[in-house]
């Protein structure tokens, strides 16, 4: 019974804990749904041309490309 007790009392806090996690981050949560949602549904291929290179590849692997680099310097731009 105590055991049982237990369980129930770390899964209410870890409820707890997630609920207190999406209510603080809910912004960029939604962000990320929308832009992987967004990146699944572009699935046709693409030119993609930066600098002196141009390349055909396929338009979610481009998105997610950016976004990750987007990803990576908001990273750094928030640390300072």
């Amino acid at each position: 019974m105590l055991s049982v007790m237990a369980n129930n009392t770390q899964g209410t806090s870890f409820l707890g804990s997630v609920l207190n996690l999406v209510k603080k981050h809910w912004f960029p949560l939604a962000v990320a749904i929308i832009a992987i949602a967004f990146i699944a549904l572009n699935r046709v291929p693409a030119e993609v041309n930066f600098l002196f290179f141009r390349v055909d590849i396929a338009l979610w692997l481009a998105l997610t490309v950016a976004s990750v680099l987007g990803l990576i310097v908001g990273l750094f731009v928030a640390r300072k």
